[in-house]
């Protein structure tokens, strides 16, 4: 090799001193964004139910099944239920120097996003009726490479999504 080549180097790194995502401290989703769950559950829990009312007194030869039908949406709607408020408790996000992480999810459905600054395009936050009315936001993260936001944090106070929404603007730009 002359000396005007550049040397070409690729060190194995120790992996266990790499950084740890998992010691993070996550910050968890505001209160309101239940409430959100909840409201969208029951407003689905009332169309079927009022569905099934309807078919009970239209519907005579399917009395019996549309019983059924109404017993089996019982725990059904239960579970989700109980689902928004595991999801609520345990879904959260960590600000770290050069990323942002985002876990989501319960029982063996879990996911953790770690989105590099680096790779961020453009963030934005946004409200839709319900969430104006509680007055939280969403925030999404969009990267390089895809037309979908890698991650959406929902259930921010408006206020901390915008902070949020700043503070990765201002390290995107300093890392460009």
């Amino acid at each position: 090799m002359t000396s005007n080549q550049a040397e070409f180097e690729n060190k194995q790194l120790d992996i266990n001193s790499l950084p740890r995502f998992t010691e993070v401290e996550f910050y968890r989703l505001d209160h309101k964004y239940l409430i959100k769950l909840n409201i969208r559950t029951g407003i689905g829990a009332l169309v079927i139910l009022g569905a099934l009312i309807v078919g009970y007194f239209l519907m005579i030869e399917f009395k019996i099944l549309i019983l059924w039908s109404a017993i089996l949406f019982l725990p059904i709607f239960l579970w989700l239920f109980y689902r928004n408020f595991e999801l609520q408790k345990r879904n959260g996000y960590a600000l770290r120097e050069r990323d942002i992480i985002f876990k989501r999810g319960f029982l063996h459905i879990k996911k953790i996003t770690i989105v590099p600054f680096n790779r961020v395009q453009h963030v934005s936050a946004r409200k839709d009726l319900l969430d104006k009315f509680l007055g939280i936001s969403s925030l999404a993260i969009f990267s390089a490479g895809g037309s979908a936001s890698d991650i959406t944090i929902s259930g921010l106070l408006s206020r901390n999504a915008e902070a949020l929404k700043e503070a990765i603007s201002k390290r995107v730009s300093s890392n460009g």
